[in-house]
């Protein structure tokens, strides 16, 4: 009797104590650093008005508090009641790469992403990720099963960039054909792009980090297939530009976008490397330094950040875009699920003013894998 008394007033306590004690929702997410931009408004925008706190540092874990929506890692806290009444919910994110977030998913890969939403706080916290930004689909990786569940929503430009030194040389357009020749070199002379035999400086090739969607779109659009050979500003201060050797731990040549875009800047030397299109709006030069590929822009008209004419995409005749996708893992639990749904629409919002990405449902092309050839929708 005693016992079942006990087991009574154990039930009823926990039955008491049950509305009070809300369990508190996690969502992590790395991926794309090409959708961080996006990804931001979107996500803030779920939180609305009962957004608490945020914290945003880049990939060195420095802290950003200027245009925050460029900043590599972030965590915010606060409450979403549309999708979960009054828990408690945590977003962390870190944009570490497309082909770093299909195998962090893959693989159940721990990522280190931000622990506290109080601005200025870098402690890390290494946690599996739920989701994934991709800039390329599951099967242009090494990381092709588990097969993940993949959900298209726009597409994304690459813009061929040149530095800002070399806006003196008339480098206006660069083909499929000379970029493999730059990659394979590492650079050319500038005549090869200008066809005067009067520009005689080495203009040299800045290229994206191994974990980039954009690296492997941009070379397989081009049909390059070897080995590239790739500059960085010398780290030694001079700004002149050395054979970049890579970074720990994979010592693969490459550079993220802002390290592209200070070399672009500050470097005297000229230099073609290539940035989405926020990226190469909002970190160098306003959008200035964009150049024609294969002789085409991925717009018409003059660049800018409020609204562009991407016609060249929409119909053809510019193939150099990404798709942008959620991935997610076929185990994921409800939450997960419930947030991306909202993610997804949220993010359907922001690309009705996107400046720099078009919605998928405005799209007359399509293709069926990264670097394919672009046929119209039938």
């Amino acid at each position: 009797m005693k016992t079942l008394q006990t087991l009574g007033y154990l039930a009823a306590s926990l039955w008491f104590a049950a509305p009070g004690s809300q369990a508190q929702v996690e969502i992590n997410i790395s991926g794309a650093v090409a959708f961080r931009d996006t990804a931001y408004h979107a996500i803030r925008a779920l939180f609305g008005a009962n957004l608490t706190s945020e914290n945003t540092a880049n990939q060195l874990n420095v802290p950003v508090t200027e245009n925050k929506s460029s900043a590599l890692k972030a965590t915010w806290t606060g409450k979403i009641p549309q999708l979960f009444g009054q828990q408690d919910v945590i977003v962390r994110a870190f944009y570490n790469g497309a082909v770093a977030g299909v195998q962090d998913l893959a693989q159940n890969r721990n990522v280190s992403f931000l622990a506290s939403s109080t601005q200025g706080d870098v402690t890390q916290v290494s946690l599996p990720s739920d989701i994934a930004f991709s800039s390329i689909f599951q099967q242009a990786t090494e990381f092709t099963e588990p097969v993940l569940e993949d959900r298209l929503f726009g597409a994304t430009p690459i813009n061929l960039v040149r530095s800002t030194s070399a806006l003196t040389l008339d480098i206006t357009n660069i083909t499929a054909h000379q970029l493999r020749t730059l990659a394979a070199n590492g650079s050319v002379p500038a005549s090869f792009l200008t066809g005067n035999s009067n520009d005689t400086q080495t203009v040299y090739f800045i290229n994206r980090d191994p974990t980039a969607g954009q690296r492997v779109t941009l070379f397989l659009n081009a049909g390059f297939t070897g080995e590239p050979i790739s500059y960085r500003l010398d780290p030694g201060g001079s700004g002149q530009y050395v054979v970049d050797i890579g970074q720990a731990p994979t010592f693969i040549p490459g550079r993220n976008p802002n390290q592209i875009a200070e070399s672009l800047a500050s470097s005297a030397q000229p230099a073609i490397s290539y940035l989405i299109s926020a990226d190469s709006f909002n970190l160098l030069n306003g959008g200035r330094n964009v150049i024609a590929y294969d002789g085409y822009k991925a717009f018409n008209g003059v660049f800018n950040n409020v609204g562009n004419d991407y016609s060249p995409i929409i119909n053809g005749q510019y193939s150099l875009w990404v798709y942008e996708h959620l991935l997610n893992r076929t185990t994921a639990s409800g939450n997960v699920r419930t947030f991306l749904d909202a993610l997804v629409a949220a993010i359907g919002q922001e690309l009705q003013t996107s400046f720099s990405t078009i919605p998928s449902s405005r799209l007359r092309v399509e293709r069926q894998a990264d670097g394919a050839p672009v046929a119209p929708i039938e």
